[in-house]
């Protein structure tokens, strides 16, 4: 009995070592700045060989943000990095692209985007797994409940809650409206998104007279780098500048790659918090 007994821990030994060593030979590409954050952030960041350009987070990312756009990958470019995995979510979804790299043995992982807090949990687990990550997985979701259970007490202390218009685009100005990322992440900083309506629209005078925000929030591309001059892009514009944002001059930025729920969303909140609330404190 004591016999069998050992060679039954012997045999999950075994196969614990070989499934070590099988993720550890992964060679793991990825679609999506928010999965490239997860999968750095549980410590396997050196078997991707190779990201899409929008995953540049963290810095060592930068260097395999090689591949194109989520929405415009090519088979070929993907096959030349000779992965063994691909992970993805639906936001971008290319039935073509995932059968072909089917055809390829890739193993492939696409996941449901996450639009709330609860999916990207869920994102964070099936990535963990299957990655061998059970253990880092639960302290990130562990780290991610505990700031959302302190912005929750964040938000208790708000005096009066601010209006923010969120406006972002290179040449002409969209708008950020319900049910987007965006308003998500307003809504978990304790700001009202001011514009009425669902989805993204282009900005229009009008539409910016009837939100009347008291605040302006946009990309940092859109004022990094460009002193004033990034600035009077928006406070020129004869609408925001009869607003109260524009009035008293108030826009902030927040990263580009964190407009998606990711797990620096939370921080990105906290962050917008502070600068927002933080004479109320």
């Amino acid at each position: 009995m004591k016999n069998l007994k050992l060679i039954g821990m012997l045999l999950i030994a075994w196969q614990f070592l070989f499934a070590q060593l099988a993720n550890a030979d992964e060679r793991i590409i990825i679609s999506g700045s928010h999965i490239t954050e997860i999968v750095f952030e549980l410590g396997a960041g050196e078997q991707v060989i190779g990201a899409d350009k929008t995953s540049t987070s963290p810095e060592q990312a930068k260097a395999i943000a090689v591949l194109g756009h989520p929405s415009n990958l090519s088979i070929e470019g993907i096959l030349s990095l000779g992965p063994t995995l691909f992970i993805s979510d639906d936001k971008y979804l290319n039935r073509k692209l995932n059968s072909q790299l089917e055809q390829a043995s890739v193993t492939t992982l696409i996941l449901k985007q996450a639009i709330s807090l609860a999916d990207l949990k869920q994102q964070i687990k099936l990535i963990a797994l299957a990655l061998d990550k059970k253990e880092q997985g639960a302290e990130l979701i562990a780290r991610l409940e505990k700031q959302s259970n302190e912005l929750t007490i964040l938000k208790q202390t708000i005096n009066t809650p601010q209006k923010a218009l969120f406006l972002f685009g290179k040449d002409s100005l969209l708008m950020a409206g319900e049910n987007t990322a965006v308003d998500r992440l307003l809504t978990m900083a304790g700001i009202v998104n001011a514009a009425g309506f669902k989805g993204m629209k282009p900005m229009t005078p009008e539409s910016v007279i009837i939100a009347n925000p008291d605040l302006l929030i946009t990309v940092d591309k859109a004022l990094a780098g460009k002193g004033q001059a990034g600035r009077d892009r928006f406070f020129g514009i004869t609408a925001i500048a009869a607003t109260p944002a524009g009035k008293n001059k108030r826009i902030t930025m927040i990263p580009i790659a964190h407009t998606n729920l990711g797990i620096n969303t939370l921080n990105t909140a906290k962050k917008l918090f502070t600068e927002v609330y933080g004479n109320q404190q």
